[in-house]
């Protein structure tokens, strides 16, 4: 079976953190048996075509390099929309090339699978044409971001009443995509998953280091995290808070970590691979994802296959991969609570037990190759109508 993923977020080269998902995704698709090609959004300085483990990649320009504006900034296009008004122009062109690209690459393909709902109504424009079942991930800004602006709810709301399948990454995301019309019978939820041979589990005996892996964006949280680091480190002096990503609240978050008193204990490190990741994973005592909105959070399927225990909101999907024995969930917003459910893990002496459940779940539940045969199933039901 011939698969063309499209998508508007992939790395731009190997190493870059961007959609890291999506190509482990369509490797993991690859290993179950299908030809795969990507479509994604170039940006300056990539290669338009180039192969990767036997995945041919295509990214064809919009615009010239110092107008191809649209991965700026760290978050995704729902960022850019509102910070960048002449984001909302680069998207036009780029909904064009996508368009045009998606059509041809759906010519020689039996299906296409759609990344994000831009991504999809791509596909669906060029249906004319190809006449390919169309398959479409929600990720997550795409339904509790971008559908707050009422084009791009109709537009949203359009293409996935007229696509083949929906499939959502977490119960809330799916309740989002039922909210706008979509027939339930179309809608399956299906997780990202994690490569659990790459993201092994650490030693027993870990750091007193608490781990963030996210961009530095409002939504994300990490406000609340330093809030919370402080009360952390009067129980435990000798914590350290690790921050792994980048992004447009960068320089106020060291101001406010600067203000708190506690920069002595926090390293902002910046994007880091996947390699050190992983590896700071399998260091960390917990692992952090205090966002106000999520649609899944694939950092914390990669800390729970380090056997690393997590802390996350009870927003969006996370409570889908948080369950009682592998960490806890707290109320969005909240520094106290969240303090203390970290202070649980930084002083507990049951820290293994919670370990070795989270390796369990990320083997049980978010194995790329299970989810990828999950995939293809959904694949061969829509080809064979």
């Amino acid at each position: 079976m011939k698969v063309s993923i499209i998508t508007t977020a992939f790395p731009s080269h190997l190493g870059d953190q961007r959609g890291t998902f999506i190509l482990e995704a369509a490797r993991a698709i690859q290993r179950a048996g299908a030809d795969v090609s990507v479509l994604a959004m170039h940006s300056p300085g990539a290669k338009t075509r180039e192969t990767w483990d036997g995945i041919k990649i295509y990214r064809p320009r919009y615009l010239p390099d110092k107008w191809e504006i649209l991965q700026r900034e760290g978050g995704g296009l729902p960022i850019i929309w509102k910070k960048n008004p002449w984001s909302r122009l680069a998207i036009v062109p780029f909904l064009v090339v996508h368009t045009i690209q998606a059509t041809r690459m759906a010519l020689k393909s039996d299906v296409v699978h759609a990344n994000w709902s831009l991504s999809a109504t791509a596909a669906w424009l060029g249906a004319w044409r190809h006449r390919r079942p169309i398959v479409a991930t929600v990720q997550g800004s795409d339904m509790f971001q971008a559908t707050k602006i009422p084009l791009v709810r109709r537009i949203t709301q359009v293409t996935l009443k007229k696509i083949h399948r929906v499939l959502a990454l977490s119960r809330s995301l799916a309740d989002e995509v039922l909210a706008l019309g979509v027939s339930p019978e179309k809608v399956e939820i299906i997780p990202n998953g994690v490569d659990i041979a790459k993201f092994r589990v650490g030693d027993e005996i870990r750091q007193p280091i608490i781990l963030y892996v996210a961009s530095l964006i409002e939504r994300k949280g990490l406000i609340y995290l330093l809030q919370a680091f402080k009360e952390v480190l009067k129980t435990t002096p000798d914590a350290q808070l690790i921050v792994i990503g980048d992004g447009p609240m960068r320089n106020k978050l060291e101001t406010t970590t600067s203000s708190l008193e506690i920069s002595f204990a926090v390293k902002f490190l910046g994007w880091q691979t996947q390699e050190q990741v992983s590896e700071w994973m399998q260091k960390a005592r917990v692992f952090v994802l205090p966002s106000v909105e999520e649609g899944l959070g694939v950092v914390l399927l990669e800390a729970l296959a380090c056997g690393t225990p997590c802390v996350g909101s009870a927003v969006g999907g996370i409570p889908d991969v948080i369950t009682p024995d592998v960490g806890r969930l707290v109320p969005p917003r909240d520094p106290l609570s969240l303090g203390e459910a970290l202070k649980f893990f930084m002083e507990n002496p049951s820290w293994g037990q919670f370990s070795r459940n989270a390796r369990k779940r990320a083997e049980d539940v978010y194995n790329w190759d299970q989810i990828a045969s999950k995939i293809l199933t959904i694949y061969q039901q829509v080809t064979s109508r």
